[in-house]
């Protein structure tokens, strides 16, 4: 198993020049898998078939529960199958001291050394000689204060450009120009708008603890997952970002009231009554003029239910001929009714209260995030 890791371990320093090498997962995979299992979670959110009956939580039961599985168990397996880093090449934890580090060289070295491959038969002398230089490679750099501090912040591409680093932060800094973009057009639909706000706080946090990590080398991660280095787990977060937004759409979408539509639902109900009112006036009035007691031409009117109106209509014949039509109004409750047949009472502050709430969760959260690096 060593040997495996050791040699998986050349293999990366190797191939380090490329740009943005990752030891979990990929970022352009993440970026393109996740767009397209974006088409399945709208089908089950919209389709008519699953939120027939307006039940928005099924759906989004539904689009969650593939969420989670796809992403537990990719991760799961990039995790499984990351490269191994130069602790995991010795059997030592990150936060090893230089004792330990010694010690775990010792164990691995003589696993891996060319002469008792050699010996053993299983392995050729030149793949000997690299996976035992790969491993002196990685002693040489963890045992080296300033060396260890970059590889542990960026991994081997930190130890390539040692010399400059600042092109190492630009990389960094390209994840979240094209997180926040993608955020920013994954959220600009009216029905999921409220879900900005949450994706673009949770890249806001995901950049304090990166830069947290990078430039104050403060790791309040380390006892939550000791066994990745730092890098790795900037790398983890990172591949969990994509989850994060996609489920803030979801949650966004299942509280989501069109208030717009339910407006202008109720103003044309209101017009639909002025002038059922107007036509009661001019039968009124011919009625009077003509001085011939003629009633009031219902028939021009629609039939009434089984409850009587003032406006010589049913509420339910109303309600049948305005009902919600527009697709963002699927599902929504409908509006609490005053006392007395008094109609929908307006909710007045809900919206201001909530970003309220918002506001001051946020700002101490990280007044909190920030107190941790100091």
């Amino acid at each position: 198993e060593v040997q495996s890791s050791v040699r998986r371990g050349l293999v990366f320093h190797r191939y380090s020049w490329l740009p943005t090498p990752m030891a979990i997962g990929n970022e352009g995979r993440d970026l393109l898998g996740y767009l397209f299992l974006l088409i399945p979670l709208e089908f089950l959110m919209t389709s008519q078939r699953i939120v027939k009956d307006g039940n928005r939580h099924k759906a989004v039961m539904l689009s969650g529960g593939l969420l989670a599985l796809v992403g537990s168990i990719k991760i799961g397996f990039e995790l499984i199958h990351k490269e191994p880093s130069y602790y995991d090449m010795m059997e030592i934890l990150p936060n090893a001291p230089l004792a330990e580090i010694k010690r775990g060289y010792k164990r691995a070295s003589l696993r891996v050394h060319p002469d008792k491959l050699t010996a053993a038969g299983g392995e050729d002398e030149e793949a000997g000689d690299e996976a035992f230089l790969a491993l002196k490679a990685a002693y040489d750099v963890l045992h080296d204060t300033h060396l260890r501090d970059l590889y542990n912040k960026f991994g081997p591409p930190g130890i390539e450009n040692k010399s400059d680093t600042s092109a190492l932060l630009a990389g960094l800094g390209f994840f979240y120009v094209v997180w926040l973009a993608v955020a920013y057009l994954l959220t600009r639909r009216k029905s999921v708008a409220r879900a900005q706000t949450w994706s673009f706080t949770g890249l806001l946090a995901l950049g304090i603890f990166e830069y947290q990590a990078c430039i104050l080398s403060f790791d309040f991660l380390e006892d939550a997952l000791p066994q990745l280095a730092m890098f790795e787990k900037i790398e983890l977060l990172h591949r969990l970002y994509p989850i994060y937004l996609l489920g803030a759409r979801m949650a966004a979408w299942l509280i989501y009231e069109d208030v717009d539509t339910y407006n202008a639902i109720v103003l044309q109900r209101l017009h639909a009554k002025t002038d059922m009112l107007l036509l009661m006036i001019r039968d009124n009035y011919l009625a009077v003029t003509n001085n011939k007691g003629r009633q009031p031409d219902s028939t021009k009117l629609p039939l009434p239910g089984n409850q009587t109106s003032p406006w010589g209509v049913s509420q339910d014949s109303l309600d049948q001929a305005f009902r919600p039509l527009h697709p963002a109004m699927t599902g929504q409750s409908p509006p609490a009714q005053g006392t007395k047949g008094r109609g929908p009472v307006a909710q007045k502050g809900g919206r201001g209260i909530s970003s309220l709430v918002w506001f001051f969760g946020v700002y101490f959260f990280f007044q909190w995030l920030l107190g941790r690096g100091s």
